[in-house]
This record gives C-alpha cells, structure tokens and sequence, in this order.
C-alpha cells in the first residue's frame, strides 16, 4: 500500500525540481541528479476547490488555474523552494554583463513542445510580446518593467536570447521566474495577430492543442469533476539511469465543493496528498496517521495570508461609462481612518481561537513572519479595540443619525456594503462572519457574501464588481512574487 501525505501549511507539490548535469545529443535528454530513483508509473490525485478557469498560462492568475498549468508549461527559471535557490528551467544557463543591465540566456538545445515541436528564441520572444501587449490583460507584465520603463529583448540565435533593463533591478532573476511562462508560437501566432490570444488555451481547448513544455500534458477535463494530466512524452529531463522523466503516468485534479469534502476524501483514501487541512481538523488526522497510512507534516507558519481589502479602483467601466466604484463608497475605502476603524474593529483573537484553533498568527502589513528578512514585526499595528475603532469614526463624522444602528458618512449614505470570500473555503466562511460581526458591533452594515471561486476572481480582477473581499494569497520567501 503506497504511502499518503498530508501537510498542515504550504506545499510545493509534484515539482521535478533537481540540479540538471549531462546532456544527450542524440535524445535531446538532459540528466538530473540529486533525486531518488523511482519507478516508472502510476498516478496521484489531489483534491482541488473549484475548476480552472483557464489553460493559459500568460492570462491565467488563480490557483485553480495555474496548480494545473504549471504541470503543463515552463519558464526559463525554476525555484527550489527547499534550498531557497534559483535552478536552470528551459534556459540551461544565463549571465550578466558588469553593469548589470544586459541579461543573456542560453536555452536548451533538444527540448521539445509536447507536440514534437522544437523550442526556440522565438518561442520567448513570443511570450515576452504577449505579455507586454497592453490589450492582454495579464499579471505578468507588471515584473517587467523598471521605472515604468520596459525591458528590450532580441534574438541572438535560434537558442540564445538577450534582454536588457533600462535601470538597475535587483530581483530581476526573480521576475523573470515569477513572470514568464513560455509559450508555442506556431501554436498561437495566428490567433494573437487576429486578436483572439485571450480565448486561446481555454478550458474548452482540445487537449492535442494545448501545447506545452512542461513534464505533464492536458488528458482529460470535466467541468466540475476533474482534470487528468499525462506524462509528457517528449519531456526533457532522465534521471541518471536513463529513465525519462516525470515518473508517474498521470495527475488527477478531483473538484471538491468545500475543505470538509476535501478532508473527507483523503480519510477515505480517494487523494493522495492534502495541503488544506482545517486547523480544526489537525489532532484528528494527526492521530489517524497509522491507520491512515499517512503522515502529517506540519510546516510551520506558511507564507501566505488572508486578508481584508476594499475595492479602490478609481477608473470607468468602458462598457457603461460609469465608474467602478460608487463615488461615495470610493470615500470610505479611500479614507485612512476608516481603513484603521475596520482594523481596530476586526476581534483577531477570536478568529484565532475559534477558527484557527491556536494555529494562526496576526499580521498588519502584507508579509507573512515565514518570510524572514522581509518581514517588519515593527510596522504601526491598529489592533482589536472597538472604543478605538467608534473614536476613529466619530472623527471624521461618521455617525449613527437616524437611531438604527448603522452609521451614515457626511452626505447621509449609510456605511453600507458587502465583503465577497469564495464559497467552500471553510475556513475563510467562519473568519468572514466574525468580521461581519465585528464591524456591526462599531455600527457598519458588513454582509458576508460567499461565491465560486472563479466568480470571485472575475469580479477583482476583471470586471471590479465588487466592495470589499477576504480573500488570501499563497505567498513565498520574496515578496516580489505577491507584488501584483
């Protein structure tokens, strides 16, 4: 019987992460070392909240897109999250000139699309000219820029491409890792130049036309059900008795409605690993690891959080002319003491205790304590006090002045609004319904609204339909990666 895992925190799961040696001309096979010599053959399932709402990888930014896109497709540079080091991906090696602002990259002469293809410089290049196109709305396009200033890529070769800064930039290794995913140009070529990149690489997509590098390719996809990955075929790395790698013929991604079915599923043996244990939950799978024949690791404080925002998009709607946020409410969510009364108002403790069982720590900037260096235990911190939160209000004249218990700003619109969190995530439910409580008790009226996670996501980060959200981030050991 195959040995299970569970991880109380976060997890890097399924990474073919090892330092590459020998390269084989003839196989066009590059050989790691550094890894345990496994077994060609079967396939791991996870439990996953939610399905993608996307194969694409340049447009693609929600987890429950990129867990399974990231099986698919490659940057240039990989990160070992274990030794906290930079490692070679497509790009086989990379250097700088003195000044620091002229990059060059050696890409990996065999390495194959899963469709037979080889990969080139245009490859890159391509993928550098999506991102920055600005009718391509993409995450990726905000790492690669200095000073507002863009970065200039060229050829070289068919294998060597070169980009230059316009200033210095220190993370740049880091955004070029965090930022570029690349993409087949005799794939998308043709859809790009007729404007339809965005709807390419859908979930609609065949699974022969979704082309990728990367150790996995698309089988199978069913809507609310599951996706099956296959082993890629043409993947570049053997391990050093000649195996080619991934060693596992499939992934399953098993849609799950909410974290108890996801916990329900791994006591029943149906999943392989789990990473979103319930803090709730952690004495009971902790005791069952014999039975269970799992083991429960706990990782610690984990990199990323949750946490309470208010939309402040200040632009027009192009389609309705009218602005994103009411011009009124666009006051509140402006307004640094209302920030700092909602703070003081939010009974940290309470969501501790009662939802994280003990197993969470408060923060009041954007970084997680896991982070190290990064993080600031000194920034200013607008604790839990209500009397501080009402004085805060009071202050810029954000009083109850009709009797029924909900404040009204100057011009008399009731502080009135609705905090979006994505159903199925237990943990974020409980936490939204104390906020909701805490900020009736300092008179605002809070409504907890949960949705699909992939609706969430179309309202914060395409249509900006939304007031307020609680919503988390997964984090990592450089704040570069959650920048945008």
């Amino acid at each position: 019987m195959k040995k299970r895992i569970a991880y109380f925190g976060l997890m890097t799961l399924l990474a073919l992460l090892s330092a590459v040696t020998a390269f084989s001309q003839e196989e066009g096979l590059y050989t790691v070392t550094g890894i345990e010599i496994g077994k060609p053959g079967g396939r791991i399932v996870v439990a996953s909240l939610g399905d993608p709402k996307t194969f694409n990888p340049i447009t693609a930014n929600e987890t429950s897109s990129t867990d399974v896109i990231n099986n698919i497709f490659e940057g240039l540079i990989t990160y070992d999250p274990i030794k906290q080091e930079l490692l070679p991906a497509l790009a086989e090696s990379w250097e700088h000139s003195d000044d620091f602002l002229t990059w060059t990259f050696h890409l990996r002469k065999g390495v194959k699309w899963n469709d037979g293809a080889p990969l080139t410089a245009d490859d890159v290049l391509f993928s550098f000219q999506v991102i920055y196109d600005d009718k391509i709305i993409n995450p990726g396009k905000d790492f690669l820029s200095v000073k507002g200033e863009r970065f200039e890529i060229t050829k070289v070769d068919d294998h060597t491409i070169q980009i230059k800064t316009p200033h210095l930039y220190g993370p740049f290794e880091r955004a070029i890792m965090t930022a570029v995913q690349i993409i087949p140009k005799h794939k998308l070529e043709t859809a790009y130049n007729e404007g339809r990149f965005s709807e390419m690489f859908g979930i609609d997509t065949a699974p022969k036309d979704l082309v990728g590098t990367g150790p996995f390719m698309l089988k199978s996809y069913l809507s609310g059900e599951r996706v099956i990955l296959e082993r890629n075929p043409h993947y570049w790395k053997q391990d050093e008795e000649g195996q080619r790698l991934p060693y596992l013929d499939e992934i399953v991604f098993e849609n799950v409605p909410d974290l108890d079915a996801m916990d329900i599923a791994f006591e029943a043996g149906r999943t392989d690993a789990h990473e979103n244990m319930q803090p709730s939950k952690y004495k009971r799978f902790k005791d069952g690891e014999e039975e269970g024949n799992y083991t429960v690791y706990d990782a610690g404080i984990a990199l990323g959080d949750s946490h309470l925002w208010f939309n402040q998009n200040r632009g027009t709607n192009p389609e309705t002319g009218e602005p994103y946020v009411k011009p009124h409410e666009l006051k509140w969510y402006t307004n640094a003491s209302f920030r700092k009364a909602v703070s003081h108002s939010i009974n940290r403790p309470a969501i501790i205790r009662n939802v994280y069982r003990g197993r969470a720590e408060p923060i009041y900037g954007p970084l997680s304590p896991a982070m190290g260096k990064w993080y600031n235990p000194d920034i200013p911190k607008f604790e839990y006090d209500l009397e501080a939160a009402k004085g805060l209000l009071e202050e810029i004249e954000y009083i109850d002045r009709d009797g029924d218990g909900i404040r009204e700003d100057p011009e008399g619109n009731k502080i009135s609004f609705s905090i979006i969190t994505n159903r199925g995530n237990n943990i974020r439910e409980d936490t939204g319904l104390i906020i909701e409580q805490s900020l009736k008790e300092i008179g605002l009226d809070a409504r907890l609204q949960t949705v699909d996670f992939n609706t969430l996501v179309t309202s914060i980060a395409d249509s900006f339909d939304y007031q307020a959200c609680l919503l988390g981030l997964t984090g990592s050991d450089n704040p570069l990666s959650g920048l945008n």
